[in-house]
């Protein structure tokens, strides 16, 4: 009997045991994740059939293409002249967009519009023809019969293709667009000087075909929900990858008619851009709502719209950050650029017989930028192979699993972010904060002395929040060198992953070390100042809202010289005018010294001069220029009388003239005296 009852406990807790794994594995599916993931299945396109898109030429020689993007004009137009006449047909240029997305073209007309300037004749006659492949079908179209007369000056030629027939375009097709000229004669030209250009490719000069095709898929993927937070996503699938995102208009997303604010997470996986808002304003429970989305794709043509509605259910907890946290790499920039604010302070100095340039870089970043190196921070050792080669050369080091993808920065991972960018630091802010370290820190291998701060500024989720990366380097600087101390260093990108940036510089010398000849090159966007104490030069370079594509170089040589730097060069400066006027007062003696006194107002100029920080050579020349006027001065004084010579001598005391009233000295003590009176020349006898 209590064998069969062990038995049967025994059977009892095996199958209890069962009974708790299959509960477990059906429960813990559902109840584990923090954050409700959709399934990708599920998205819903939203838009967009066939739409109105004007394609801008661009490129050339053997590089024509057409772009929907007026953003990729440049500020130069590219052209195709013509001098003389033709009687014969002559290509003028073929462009061509390579890839497309598929779906149905209708029937329509497309409008092709080509920039031209005709000089030195009164006008142009000519015939023409365009004419564009769409996938396997091709259009044409021709100019007025007897052609058409172009203007002396700008305008533009104009051609109407009609698209006769409804087919269906497959992906990755192309689209080319060719222009011909048949004939051309100048009207009334000026000698050998009259020439038609075309021109395309420059913002002056947009030449373009609009017509009606299919550009992009609009999806919505269902929401994703944690606690009282819900993740609305738009997905972008089109032929453009990021730059439909970058360089379009603008994307905005309305739930319930109401604008969704606060920045967007932005993704990308192959062409397909996921943008993903926050929202906040849920009910709470189970609710539907209603999801609009709006894309300005270019900027005069209507926006491309979706909607769709979701049945969504919300929790009232604080599980949330309020920013969705991506499973893969997000973007560096939406295409406007992120915020940067860049403040380098500078301390030249002397040790030994070197000269030794501490530096402490301070960058200040914000926006998807600021985003991106959170989340950055996050995967340290990561290993997923679609992480950015920037990040994936950071290795795990003493960051943990626990640690790596917490959706939190931990110190371990600030560690190593510091320790690593040792190294790394010049493949980081190259290839993901896209700037030059040489330009804006130096070279790394020629650093005496490296540090590097990271400063979260009190935040360490990964959310959306301004990091602030700090570089303290020391290296030594050769004598009488010039040395850029600043240059151009965000690199220029189609997609901007800068709006603009501020820089503040301050460099500041010992009263023995001067950093001489400082001078701002190829910019007028900064505000340069130089000022020049005693006790050391400081040098101030400020500038507000630069632009990416802002060239600016600062250089200044680093020097020792006596003549050069500041506590030598100012005493030179008062010994050098303290002298100067005392060789003038003595060559004065016996002159008026008016004039002399006069012009001691060239003291302070000479003051500015020195305070100012101009070059050394024009302290010494406002010097030597004082001395030369102080002298000529000296000499050219008119000589003192002699009567006035003995009055500025010796005191007498005086006595009016009885007769004139002239006073006139009385020069000795003898009595009576007598003398003759300085004004009317009577003779006066003093008795007492």
């Amino acid at each position: 009997m209590p064998e069969n009852f062990r038995r049967n406990v025994g059977l009892m807790r095996t199958a209890s045991f069962i009974i708790f794994i299959l509960v477990a594995t059906l429960v813990l599916p559902v109840v584990s994740p923090t954050v409700q993931a959709a399934d990708e299945s599920d998205d819903v396109i939203v838009c967009c059939d066939a739409s109105e898109v004007k394609l801008y030429l661009l490129g050339s020689d053997s590089n024509k293409q057409l772009t929907p993007f007026f953003a990729e004009l440049s500020t130069d137009s590219q052209a195709v002249s013509m001098k003389n006449s033709i009687n014969s047909q002559e290509t003028v240029g073929k462009w061509t967009l390579s890839n497309t997305w598929g779906g149905d073209v209708p029937s329509s007309t497309w409008t092709f519009s080509m920039e031209y300037e005709v000089s030195g004749a009164v006008g142009a006659q000519i015939n023409a023809t365009a004419s564009i492949a769409i996938g396997s079908k091709s259009y044409s179209a021709q100019t007025d019969p007897g052609g058409s007369f172009l203007g002396q000056g700008k305008g533009s030629l104009d051609f109407s293709i009609e698209v006769e027939d409804s087919f269906e375009l497959v992906d990755s097709s192309s689209i080319t667009l060719e222009l011909k000229a048949d004939t051309l004669l100048f009207s009334f030209p000026e000698g050998t000087d009259a020439e038609l250009k075309f021109l395309w490719g420059g913002e002056d000069d947009p030449s373009s075909i609009e017509g009606i095709l299919p550009i992009l898929d609009i999806m919505m993927p269902t929401p994703e929900i944690e606690g009282s937070d819900v993740y609305l996503a738009v997905k972008l699938d089109s032929p453009w990858g990021l730059s439909t995102l970058a360089l379009a208009e603008s994307i905005s997303l309305n739930v319930n008619g109401q604008e969704v604010t606060g920045d967007p997470i932005e993704t990308a996986s192959s062409d397909t851009v996921r943008v993903t808002w926050t929202w906040d304003k849920a009910a709470g429970g189970i609710e539907t709502i209603s999801v609009e989305v709006e894309l300005k794709f270019q900027p005069d043509q209507p926006s491309l719209t979706g909607s769709t509605t979701f049945e969504i259910e919300t929790f009232d907890t604080d599980s949330g950050t309020g920013t969705y946290y991506p499973p893969d790499e997000p973007l560096r920039t939406n295409g406007d650029g992120s915020s940067l604010d860049v403040n380098i302070q500078m301390d030249l100095s002397k040790d030994g017989n070197t000269l030794l340039l501490r530096k402490v870089t301070t960058l200040t970043i914000d926006d998807e930028m600021a985003f991106w190196m959170r989340w950055g921070l996050d995967h340290i050792g990561d290993e997923n192979p679609a992480l950015s080669v920037t990040l994936r050369a950071f290795s795990e080091g003493s960051v943990t699993e626990e640690d790596r993808v917490s959706r939190s920065i931990e110190e371990s991972e600030i560690g190593e972010f510091e320790r690593q960018m040792i190294n790394l630091g010049p493949q980081y802010l190259a290839g993901g904060l896209g700037i030059q370290s040489e330009d804006l820190l130096g070279m790394f291998r020629e650093f005496s002395s490296l540090k590097i701060d990271l400063d979260l500024n009190g935040e360490f989720a990964v959310v959306n929040h301004p990091v602030t990366l700090r570089f303290s380097t020391t290296e030594v600087v050769a004598e009488g060198t010039q040395l850029e101390l600043v240059n151009q260093f965000i690199v220029v990108q189609p997609a901007p992953l800068w709006s603009s940036f501020s820089l503040s510089l301050t460099a500041k010398t010992s009263a023995f070390t001067s950093l001489s000849n400082s001078v701002l090159r190829e910019s007028t966007q900064f505000e340069l100042s130089v000022l020049r104490m005693p006790w050391g030069d400081q040098i101030t370079l400020e500038g507000e809202g630069i632009m990416q594509d802002e060239a600016f170089r600062l250089n200044s040589v680093p020097t020792t010289a006596v003549s050069f730097t500041p506590m030598p060069l100012t005493l030179l400066s008062v010994f050098g005018l303290l002298g100067a006027f005392i060789v003038g007062m003595r060559i004065t003696r016996q002159r008026k010294r008016t004039v002399m006194y006069a012009e001691l107002v060239l003291v302070p100029v000479v003051g500015l001069v020195l305070i100012l920080g101009y070059p050394a050579i024009f302290v010494g020349g406002a010097v030597i220029a004082s001395t030369l006027i102080w002298w000529v001065t000296a000499i050219a004084s008119p000589r003192l009388s002699p009567q006035n010579k003995r009055r500025t001598q010796t005191t007498y005391p005086t006595i009016p003239c009885p007769a004139c009233q002239v006073s006139n000295p009385v020069t000795s003590t003898e009595r009576p005296h007598r003398f003759a009176c300085a004004g009317c020349q009577r003779v006066i006898r003093l008795e007492a």
